[in-house]
């Protein structure tokens, strides 16, 4: 072949290869429009795949690619078909401030309810472990993260002494490859019959690699007649023994009564969708009223249609009417959350955000700076923890409703993290997380600072941090 005919070849070469890359990314981008779950994710990809478009079509399909269609429709028929086994012992059939919640739930208000509040770390882990250590018949336990430290042991023991005594145990955990509980761990709880699960995600080259779509529920069910959850997860980091944090501010919170049935059922859920196993026959006794306390469990799934998360947050605005206070470590809101929250705060709610004064995810943190004037410029307020990270999911309407559990007020949360809360009607409860949130007002200090006030560097970078908004 002469150099002629060499230089036709390559340029012949160089256009099919360019071809086959530009219908590669075409293709690309048109999946990542057709999947992504927000528009912003879905522009993000497609820009990245035509401006870059080797690496961008790679990046995608190791990254972006999922089946999430699919996915979502096979897990709302798991969760429909473990949904069914709800039982009608004690629903509310009046109208209440809770309806609207429980729509978005599906499932009913249940009355003859007891919450008791835990606050930080060495009271939750001494509630939980002595309620374990107390079961006779059956443990559901679930949370996002598991650590191998005294803390972690600890749960590990007491699980493993109470499958030892013939207790059927369930451990939920979602951890990623490498990085979760080391393998003799999880010998040790399985050799001892603690039944072990890791929930799945969507199908991807990554396989169990999922950073979205994450399980981040926290949830205890004892005997189907106690039930715990909040925003604790088991680590030294959550009694405040991590040097690169420091101290730590959460809450968990204790639930008796038929409620305790519904946070079972969410546990099946999750099982159901993760092993195949039908735990309906464990999980369908509804438990005696234990108190006065009317409460729905209301669990997001990214699995479905109505973005449940953010739906929870745009309620809590709509039905205040004197006064919205929520604490969450993240503020990064939703659009559609944020113009709730404003237009309360527009109607003269006093409304309040807590949030930590440092920062464990630094985008996170610096993001949220982005979104405080937002709600500042019409009344609203954003408040500071000095003390410690503050980690507590928990929200207070007016004076009768209060919301304890996992829900961050972050994107996230609304609409990639599986969540749970247990909202309450009843100035009992409502009383108790009012303490406990003017402890922590107390304790904070108000944000009076416009965001343009600030050094240039940090509105920069709090600016470029918004723009991850759709994945934080």
């Amino acid at each position: 072949m002469g150099q002629s005919g060499m230089s036709d070849f390559l340029t012949f070469s160089n256009a099919a290869i360019a071809a086959v890359l530009g219908l590669l990314a075409l293709v690309a981008s048109y999946r990542a429009l057709l999947t992504s779950r927000t528009p912003q994710g879905s522009t993000a990809w497609i820009l990245l795949i035509l401006l870059l478009p080797l690496v961008g079509t790679l990046l995608y399909l190791v990254f972006g690619h999922a089946n999430y269609k699919r996915f979502e429709r096979e897990r709302r028929k798991s969760d429909e078909d473990v949904f069914d086994m709800a039982s009608g012992d004690q629903i509310v059939h009046a109208p209440c401030r809770l309806d609207a919640f429980a729509k978005i739930a599906r499932l009913p208000v249940t009355e003859g309810n007891a919450m008791s509040l835990l606050i930080d770390g060495q009271a939750t882990y001494d509630a939980v472990l002595e309620a374990i250590r107390s079961a006779e018949t059956t443990l559901f336990v679930q949370f996002y993260t598991i650590k191998d430290d005294d803390i972690g042991e600890a749960l590990r023991d007491a699980l493993i002494e109470r499958a030892k005594a013939g207790v059927s145990v369930w451990l939920l955990h979602d951890e990623l490859p490498f990085f979760g509980l080391p393998g003799y761990f999880k010998k040790r709880l399985e050799d001892a019959g603690v039944r072990l699960a890791r929930p799945k995600g969507p199908q991807r080259l990554l396989g169990p690699f999922q950073f979205n779509y994450r399980n981040h529920r926290k949830l205890v069910v004892v005997d189907n007649k106690v039930a715990f959850t909040g925003g604790l997860n088991v680590s030294k980091t959550y009694v405040g023994r991590n040097p690169s944090i420091g101290a730590w501010r959460d809450t968990f919170a204790r639930f008796e009564g038929p409620i305790v049935a519904q946070l079972a059922l969410h546990f099946s859920s999750d099982w159901m969708w993760a092993t195949g196993e039908d735990l309906s026959q464990v999980a369908s006794e509804t438990p005696p009223p234990a108190g006065d306390l009317k409460a729905v469990a209301l669990a997001p799934s990214p699995a479905e249609e109505i973005a449940a998360g953010n739906l929870y947050f745009i309620a809590l605005a709509h039905a205040a009417q004197t006064r919205l206070w929520i604490s969450t470590p993240y503020f990064v809101p939703d659009r559609d959350v944020l113009t709730a929250l404003r237009f309360a705060a527009l109607r003269g709610v006093d409304v309040r955000i807590l949030v930590p004064g440092r920062a464990d995810h630094y985008i996170t943190y610096f993001a949220g700076l982005a979104y405080f004037d937002d709600l500042r410029s019409v009344g609203g307020e954003v408040w500071m923890y000095d003390p410690a990270f503050v980690h507590q999911k928990v929200a207070l309407v007016d004076d009768d409703l209060a919301s304890v559990g996992s829900i961050n007020l972050d994107i996230r949360s609304g609409l990639l993290n599986f969540e749970i809360t247990v909202l309450t009607e009843g100035k009992s409860a409502a009383s108790e997380v009012e303490e406990m949130l003017v402890t922590d007002f107390g304790n904070a200090t108000r944000i009076d600072t416009d965001l343009d006030d600030r050094s240039i560097f940090i509105g920069m970078v709090a600016r470029v941090a918004r723009l991850f908004a759709p994945v934080l």
